[in-house]
C-alpha cells in the first residue's frame, strides 16, 4: 500500500526561491505548499498540518524569527518543526537565537540539493513514524478497554461458579445426613462422608454398588425393579420412613428422601438418609414421661392443697413486697405497663401517663390500644408473639404518638404481658453520629494518596491498610495483615545514611525519613507521621507515609544534569580559548626537533608530551558537552565491545586479574562506536583498578524486555557511602593521578544515546548498567 503524501511548507519571499526548492523536493511523497510571507505562513497553519516547514529569516515584514516565535507560542503547532533556510553569515548569535525560538536546524544559501532532500526525508520519515504510531496507540488502547471488560466478566462468572461450588461441596461434607448420588439403574455414583458413621462404609467403597445394599427393598423404584423406574425424571420424591443397614448386618430407623435432577437426557437421583433413631426414642421416652407425669400430677395435687395454705400465710408479705415494686416502678423515667391476656391496663407507672397524656384511674381496665391506636399494629404483634412464644420480644419503631423512636420490650408472665416503652431518640442520633464519623474516616483512610496502616501497639500486627499501601508496596491485604510481609523499614538520617535500626512505630514521629523494601525487592523513601489511637478494643498507631521516592530520585538527576550543563559549557568555552593556540605551539616545538635545533630533544619531547596530555584533557572534557555532535549508526553492541576485548584483556593480564565476556546477541541500536568504546573502556578500567590481583572483571549484553543492557561487573570492594552520593560528579576521584572526568563523561555519553547508567555496589563488589531502549518494530507495509 502506497504510503499517503507529507505537506511541507517552504516560506521565502523570492519566488525564484520558492521555485528551486520545489523542484529539488519534487517527489510524488510530498505535496509542497509555498508562502511568500509570515502570516501566510501562519494561515496555512492554521488551515492544515505540516510535517516540516522551511523558513527563510529576512523577509519584508514579519520575518522567519518573529513567525517562529508566534507558532511556537501556540500548543498545538510547537511540535511541527522548523528549518531556517538563509543566506546570512553563520555567526553564532544567529544560530542560537534560532534554535531559541524553537528552530531545529539550519540550512544556508545556496542550498545543497542532496542534503537538502536528505533532511526533509529524514523529517517526513519521522513524521509517517508519529502518525502510524498514534494510530497503532489508539487501537491499542481500544483492544485493551476491550480485553479488561472481558476479564472483569470473566473473573465475575468464575467467583460466582467458585462460591456456588465452595457452598455445595461444604454442605455434602459438613452435613450429617448421608448423600447417596445413584445413576436410573440403583448404582451410587457417589457419597459424602457422612456415609462412614452411618452405614460404616468408606464413600470409595459404596461407590459402584447397589443402593439397596444399605437402603433394602428400594431396587423396586429404579431401572431395575419389575415394573422399570417409578422415579421421576425431575423432582422431589416425599420423604418415608425405612430401615437403614449397616455394614455389619445391623438395621436402624432411616428417613429417606430422594430427589432427582436432568442432566442431559439422563436422569441422576440423590438419596438423603437420615437417622432417625434418637427419634423414635424419643416419642418412647416421651410416652413413658406422660405416664410418669399423670401419677406425679396425683400426688402434687396433695402437696398443691398444703401450697395453697402455705400461700396465705405469705400473701401478706407479697403485699408488702408489691408496694416497694410500686415504688421503684414509679421512680423509672421508662413508660411501663402491666396488661391482663386481653390487653386492659392493670397497671401504669408516672412515666406512662405522662406518654398516654391520661391519669392512672381513667385507664385502668381500658384496652391499651384505645390510647395508642397508632401504635397498635406494632405493639399488638409484639404482645401476640410474647403470648403465644412465652418468651420475651423487642422491638423498635417510630411512634408518632411522641414523635420519637422508641424501644418496647414485652415479657409475657402468668397474668398477660408487661410492657416496658423506652425513649430512643438521643441513643439513635449517639449511634447514627459515631457510624457517620467512622464512615468519614474510613473513606479518607482508603481515599487519600498517602500510604496508611493501622497496626497494634500489643504484637505489633497490622490491623488495616488502605490502597496506596498495597499499591506502593506490593503486598495483599491478607499478606498484611497475616504478618506475611516483611517492609524492612530503616530510618535515614539527614546525610541520606540508612539505620540498620528498624522502625518502630510505637513512637509518635512526625516527617521522619525512612526506607522500606517492596515485595519485588525495591528499596523505596518516604516520610513517616505517627499518631497513637486508643479504642475500646486494643491501643492502636495510625501509621502515615508520604511516599518520595520518585523526588528524591529526580532531585537527585536534576542536580547531577545540572552540574553537567555547567561543565559543558565550560568545556565549550575553554576548548575554543585554548585548543587553536596549543596547536599552533605543538606544530612549532614538532618542527624544531625535525629541525634538531635548540632547544634539546628531549625537553621538547617533555613539551610535546605535556601538550598531548593536556589535549587530551580537553578533549575528555568537551565529551561532556550538551552540544556533541555524534556520528550514530545501526550496530550491534556486542561487536562494537568484541573488537576492544583485546585490549581489555591485557591490561587485566599486566595487573593479574581475570577478564569474562558474556556476550549475547541483542538487536541493533543507533551507536557512536567511538563513544561506545571509550564509555567501555572507561567503566572497564576503573572496575580492574578497583580490584585486588586474582579478581575478576565481567562484561555482559543480553536483552531485558523493553532494553538492551550493558553490564559491566567487578569484584572489588563496593563504593563507600559517601563516595555513592558523588558518583559521576565532574572532577570527583578516589585515584591519586584520575582527572575524575571518566564517570562523568560515561553519563554524558548515555544521555546523548537515550540510555540510563545505573549501578549497584556492596561487600562483593560494583556492577554498572547501561539501559539502552529497544528501537520501534517496523511497521510492515503492502505493496499496492
Amino acid at each position: 500500500m502506497a504510503e499517503p503524501q507529507v505537506n511541507i511548507l517552504i516560506v521565502d519571499d523570492r519566488p525564484e526561491h520558492l521555485l528551486a526548492m520545489s523542484s529539488i523536493l519534487q517527489s510524488p511523497d510530498y505535496r509542497i505548499a509555498t508562502a511568500n510571507s509570515g502570516e501566510e505562513a501562519l494561515r496555512q497553519v492554521m488551515q492544515e498540518s505540516f510535517a516540516l516547514i522551511l523558513m527563510d529569516i529576512e523577509m519584508p515584514g514579519m520575518n522567519g524569527f518573529e513567525t517562529v516565535r508566534m507558532l511556537k507560542s501556540q500548543e498545538r503547532y510547537r511540535s511541527i518543526p522548523v528549518i531556517f533556510v538563509t543566506a546570512l553569515s553563520q555567526a553564532t548569535e544567529h544560530m542560537v537565537r534560532g534554535y531559541e525560538i524553537g528552530a531545529i536546524d539550519f540550512i544556508f544559501k545556496p542550498v545543497q540539493p542532496v542534503i537538502l532532500k536528505v533532511k526533509v526525508n529524514q523529517f517526513a520519515s519521522i513524521y509517517r513514524d508519529r502518525e502510524q504510531l498514534k494510530a497503532q496507540k489508539e487501537l491499542i488502547t481500544r483492544r485493551t478497554i476491550d480485553l479488561e471488560q472481558a476479564h472483569a466478566r470473566l473473573l465475575d462468572n468464575t467467583d460466582k461458579l467458585r462460591r456456588m461450588e465452595a457452598m455445595a461441596r461444604a454442605i455434602s461434607e459438613t452435613s450429617t445426613d448421608a448423600f447417596l448420588t445413584v445413576d436410573a439403574e440403583g448404582t451410587i455414583l457417589s457419597a459424602n462422608p457422612a456415609v462412614r458413621p452411618l452405614f460404616r462404609y468408606g464413600p470409595e467403597e459404596l461407590i459402584g454398588k447397589p443402593v439397596w445394599l444399605v437402603v433394602p427393598y428400594t431396587e423396586r423404584l429404579f431401572g431395575s425393579g419389575e415394573n422399570g423406574s417409578l422415579l421421576p425424571d425431575c423432582g422431589t420424591r416425599e420423604a418415608t420412613d425405612v430401615t437403614a443397614v449397616r455394614r455389619s448386618g445391623g438395621t436402624f430407623p432411616a428417613e429417606l428422601q430422594i430427589g432427582s435432577a436432568c442432566i442431559g437426557d439422563r436422569p441422576i437421583y440423590v438419596c438423603s438418609v437420615r437417622d432417625v433413631t434418637e427419634r423414635k426414642m424419643q416419642y418412647i421416652r416421651m410416652e413413658q414421661a406422660v405416664e410418669q407425669r399423670t401419677y406425679a400430677l396425683r400426688e402434687a395435687n396433695g402437696r398443691l392443697q398444703a401450697e395453697i395454705r402455705r400461700r396465705h400465710q405469705v400473701t401478706e408479705q407479697l403485699l408488702r413486697s408489691y408496694d416497694r415494686i410500686n415504688d421503684i416502678l414509679e421512680s423509672i423515667t421508662d413508660a411501663f405497663y402491666a396488661l391482663d391476656h386481653d390487653g386492659a391496663i392493670v397497671y401504669m407507672n408516672r412515666s406512662a401517663e405522662q406518654r398516654l397524656r391520661i391519669v392512672k384511674e381513667q385507664a385502668l381496665g381500658r384496652p391499651f390500644w384505645d390510647y395508642a391506636p397508632v401504635e397498635r399494629s406494632k405493639c399488638y404483634d409484639l404482645f401476640l408473639r410474647a403470648a403465644l412464644e412465652h418468651a420475651p420480644q423487642r422491638a423498635e419503631f417510630y411512634s408518632n404518638l411522641t414523635d420519637s423512636w422508641v424501644e418496647v420490650r414485652a415479657f409475657p408472665s402468668s397474668l398477660g404481658i408487661s410492657l416496658y416503652i423506652q425513649d430512643t431518640n438521643e441513643r439513635r442520633r449517639m449511634e447514627q453520629d459515631a457510624r457517620e464519623s467512622q464512615e468519614r474516616f474510613y473513606t479518607i483512610f482508603q481515599a487519600t494518596p498517602c500510604l496508611m496502616a493501622i497496626q497494634s501497639l500489643s504484637d505489633r500486627s497490622y490491623l488495616d491498610v488502605n490502597e496506596s499501601w498495597m499499591k506502593h508496596t506490593g503486598y495483599t491485604y491478607e499478606e498484611m495483615t497475616s504478618g506475611a510481609a516483611n517492609l524492612q523499614m530503616t530510618l535515614v538520617s539527614d546525610e541520606g545514611l540508612v539505620e540498620t535500626a528498624p522502625v518502630d512505630f510505637a513512637d509518635t514521629v512526625t516527617d521522619v525519613k525512612v526506607q522500606y523494601v517492596t515485595k519485588a525487592g525495591e528499596r523505596r523513601t518516604g516520610l513517616l507521621s505517627t499518631e497513637i489511637i486508643e479504642t475500646p478494643d486494643v491501643p492502636c498507631v495510625l501509621a502515615v507515609i508520604t511516599d518520595i521516592t520518585d523526588r528524591v530520585a529526580l532531585e537527585r538527576e536534576i542536580a547531577r544534569l545540572d552540574r553537567l550543563h555547567m561543565i559543558g559549557e565550560m568545556a565549550a568555552g575553554i576548548a575554543h580559548e585554548i585548543r587553536n593556540p596549543m596547536t599552533t605551539v605543538r606544530g612549532f616545538l614538532q618542527l624544531m626537533r625535525a629541525k634538531k635545533t635548540l632547544p634539546p630533544k628531549d625537553i621538547i619531547d617533555v613539551m610535546v608530551e605535556e601538550l598531548n596530555r593536556a589535549n587530551g584533557i580537553i578533549s575528555e572534557f568537551l565529551a561532556l558537552a550538551k552540544n556533541k555532535t555524534t556520528d550514530r549508526r545501526p550496530q550491534n553492541l556486542a561487536q562494537v565491545i568484541e573488537a576492544i576485548g583485546p585490549l581489555i584483556q591485557a591490561e587485566a593480564t599486566l595487573a593479574d586479574k581475570q577478564l569474562y565476556l558474556r556476550l549475547e546477541s541483542c538487536p541493533e541500536l543507533e551507536l557512536d562506536e567511538k563513544e561506545i568504546r571509550q564509555m567501555v573502556l572507561n567503566l572497564a578500567l576503573n572496575g580492574l583498578e578497583a580490584m585486588e590481583a586474582g579478581g575478576r572483571l565481567e562484561i555482559a549484553t543480553y536483552t531485558d524486555e523493553s532494553e538492551v543492557v550493558l553490564e559491566v561487573s567487578d569484584q572489588g570492594h563496593g563504593m563507600d557511602k559517601d563516595v555513592l552520593a558523588k558518583v559521576g560528579t565532574p572532577f570527583f576521584t578516589t585515584k591519586e593521578r584520575g582527572t575524575g572526568l571518566g564517570l562523568a563523561v560515561c553519563f554524558s555519553i548515555a544521555a546523548r544515546h537515550g540510555a540510563k547508567l545505573t549501578w549497584q555496589t556492596g561487600p562483593e563488589g560494583t556492577a554498572f548498567y547501561v539501559r539502552f531502549a529497544l528501537p520501534p518494530e517496523p511497521v510492515a507495509v503492502n505493496d499496492p
